[in-house]
């Protein structure tokens, strides 16, 4: 009698212990799913926004007389804004003959650009200030020149056009004397005969071409790859600007944080 008590009072016993082990390995395997899950979401969040400090943020949609402005592209095919519909767009001012700040940010953009080619809805956009000479030939041969990657599109448009676009993305541009002595073109060997001052924007589109976010200013020269044609091209100041950081206000990984922001998707900047 006493050995049936006994061993039923074991078994009971047993029974219980059996059942903390599995309320306790279930009670961590859900403590373990939920860090799991919050790991998970953490991981998955969006890029956070760009600061305030580096550009202007907005939504506004680009107007039709804009969207679809006649354009050409360096290929001499007509083209328009409406073409990079659902595809984010980097859009910049530049001139091909530009010594001082141009190749600096086509170059660091350049960084940027070779960081997210994998993804094709994304593209690169240089619309010259320069139309008088940007020719699509021109452009087409600064491709090389700059030595650009494939995401990358350079157009021009009679000088009516140019200066309507960028009348409306706020960019200031002028004729301007040659400095003395003057420049040598890169693509031709003759003397330049004027130069252009103009405002440094940096605009990015989302997919329903809204624009999202303005840079104003300069990049920074330190580090820009510029190709040796680039570098040989740069007058004394171009020169400086590759050390001067006074001026600049934006980096390569500044663009790819707004991009991230942008699009949604991660990117880290090339070496």
């Amino acid at each position: 009698m006493t050995d049936t008590h006994t061993h039923a009072q074991t078994t009971t016993a047993a029974t219980r212990r059996n059942k903390r082990r599995w309320w306790i390995g279930g009670a961590m395997v859900g403590v373990l799913a939920v860090v799991a899950a919050l790991i998970g979401v953490s991981h998955s969040s969006p890029p956070s926004p760009p600061p305030a400090s580096l550009g202007t943020m907005l939504d506004r949609p680009l107007p039709p007389e804009i969207v679809n402005l006649p354009l050409v592209d360096d290929n001499g095919r007509p083209t328009s804004l409406a073409a990079l519909r659902g595809r984010a767009v980097v859009l910049t001012d530049f001139l091909t003959l530009c010594q001082e700040v141009c190749p600096i940010t086509m170059s660091q953009l350049n960084r940027v650009a070779g960081s997210v080619e994998h993804n094709h809805k994304i593209v690169f956009l240089g619309i010259t200030v320069d139309p008088q000479r940007d020719t699509p030939q021109r452009l087409h041969a600064y491709r090389s020149f700059a030595g650009l990657s494939a995401n990358w599109q350079l157009w021009t448009a009679t000088p009516q056009h140019i200066a309507a676009l960028w009348k409306f993305f706020g960019a200031y541009y002028a004729k301007a004397p040659e400095e003395q002595p003057p420049g040598i073109d890169w693509m031709t060997g003759q003397p330049l005969t004027y130069d252009v001052t103009h405002q440094d924007v940096l605009v990015f589109l989302d997919g329903s071409l809204h624009e999202r976010f303005v840079i104003q200013g300069p990049p920074v020269g330190t580090g820009a790859p510029l190709t040796a044609g680039e570098r040989n091209f740069l007058n004394d100041e171009g020169r400086a600007n590759l050390t001067n950081t006074a001026d600049a206000t934006w980096t390569p990984a500044d663009a790819l944080r707004v991009l991230s922001w942008l699009t949604g998707h991660r990117f880290s900047l090339r070496s």
